[in-house]
């Protein structure tokens, strides 16, 4: 897989010249691999996010002697929001935090909602918490902030007092 991903980047980043960022993410879904291997991974690291940014980290390592401003960017998401415990991104890795388990009918630094979403139960303060820790290790932090109702699409958004607050 990881060959296979390598060169799928590899061709995309030469289709596309000036790209400066090419998505390696997990899928919208909650469902990590549990083979032996990547389990010994994500139980030495605490996370999912353990076999997944190992798994970047090569693609990364790889493209850098060829294209070294091209950054790959991956998702800090659902089950791999939680950062690893040793594995590190390498400078060239951009991680996404995603806040999809978050209320933002409150700023995430006081809200004491926990909300579940699909499989997964967060809180606001875990949130902040995972914000944190991805901080320490990686020099490429993004958020991926959310600013739809997925209850119901048409529905307004209640972010409009948490945005300053948030930022």
């Amino acid at each position: 897989m990881l060959k296979l991903t390598i060169e799928g980047v590899m061709k995309w980043i030469e289709e596309h010249p000036g790209i400066r960022i090419v998505s390696v993410s997990q899928n919208d879904w909650y469902n990590p691999c549990r083979c032996d291997k990547c389990r010994a991974i994500d139980e030495a690291e605490g996370s999912h996010s353990g076999t997944l940014l190992h798994f970047v980290n090569r693609v990364a390592e790889a493209i850098e002697p060829h294209y070294p401003d091209v950054a790959i960017d991956t998702l800090a998401y659902q089950y791999t929001r939680k950062p690893p415990k040793h594995v590190r991104p390498r400078k060239n890795v951009i991680v996404r935090l995603c806040s999809i388990e978050c209320c933002f009918s409150h700023p995430l630094e006081s809200c004491q909602e926990t909300v579940s979403f699909k499989n997964r139960t967060g809180s606001d303060k875990s949130f902040a918490q995972d914000l944190q820790e991805w901080a320490k290790i990686c020099d490429r932090l993004y958020v991926w902030d959310y600013v739809t109702n997925f209850s119901n699409y048409v529905m307004p958004f209640p972010n409009l007092r948490v945005l300053q607050p948030n930022i």
